[in-house]
């Protein structure tokens, strides 16, 4: 099922089947998130991503990019 991939799901459920105490899940809690962003931060390196800093970028200017940035991606997808 989709939701036992959440992160720290899986690691209450068999804390809860009795696999391991409470410390247990907790390090498997924090293992699970830390392996989570990991994963997160590979596919942010090879994905071409727009940063903005939103205490010196208005709100308007980061909401037209991502307009414009939607219309090429159907565009995109209605080539395809």
């Amino acid at each position: 099922m989709p939701s036992m991939r959440c992160v720290g799901y899986r690691q209450a459920w068999q804390f809860l089947d009795g696999v391991g105490d409470s410390a247990t899940l907790r390090e498997r809690g924090i293992a699970a998130t830390r392996q989570l962003a990991k994963r997160q931060f590979t596919w942010l390196r090879t994905t071409e991503a727009t940063v903005f800093d939103a205490s010196t970028t208005s709100v308007v200017r980061i909401a037209g990019a991502i307009t414009a940035e939607a219309s090429v991606r159907r565009a995109d997808a209605a080539v395809q």
